[in-house]
């Protein structure tokens, strides 16, 4: 339940939820955003047998109606958001981090068939996947990166980086430190 709790919290502070009662935030949660796939992803997955028994057939009618195919065999840490319903299709295969920020359109997958998935993606820790973005085959995703819009992901992305088009390129590498002046820049 600690991973639901930290998507709880991250989907209360994107939509500046904190001035709200306890009740009227669970009922825009409910509503009128995605927590509600977040939700039933973890409680379908929880270790109480009683808790999965009864949330499965409800994940099972919200994964269809959404458009959202996150498996319940997909290791995902907390802090998972998404902004927007639609056409999320996750392997179940591949390793997930923490604050992970899935946007519509977004898939994850092997390079193979469905029956052989060869190489699956290892993604990091604060990475956010962009519409349309597309992770294939055996890739590891640093941490704290971004993948664009509509980026194919097929080769590996380092720590700290932003990866567009198709095939993705890296544009950021490292970040500058905050000390540093502009003179002394490479």
């Amino acid at each position: 339940m600690e991973e639901l709790k930290q998507d709880y919290s991250v989907y209360v502070f994107e939509h500046e939820l904190e001035g709200y009662s306890l009740v009227k935030r669970w009922l825009w949660l409910l509503l009128r955003s995605t927590f509600i796939i977040v939700m039933f992803y973890r409680l379908a997955t929880h270790k109480n047998p009683l808790i999965k028994l009864f949330s499965i057939p409800l994940y099972k009618v919200i994964r269809i109606v959404s458009g959202v195919q996150i498996p319940r065999a997909a290791k995902i840490g907390k802090g998972l958001f998404l902004p927007h319903f639609g056409n999320i299709v996750l392997n179940k295969k591949a390793q997930y981090g923490d604050d992970l920020t899935i946007y519509h359109g977004v898939t994850v997958g092997a390079k193979g068939g469905a029956s052989n998935d060869a190489g699956v993606p290892t993604i990091g820790n604060k990475v956010r996947l962009s519409a349309g973005a597309v992770v294939l085959g055996d890739v590891s995703i640093g941490n704290n990166v971004t993948v664009g819009a509509g980026a194919v992901v097929v080769k590996d992305v380092p720590e700290h980086a932003v990866a567009v088009g198709n095939p993705a390129r890296i544009l950021i590498r490292e970040p500058k430190p905050l000390n540093q002046s502009i003179d002394s820049a490479d």
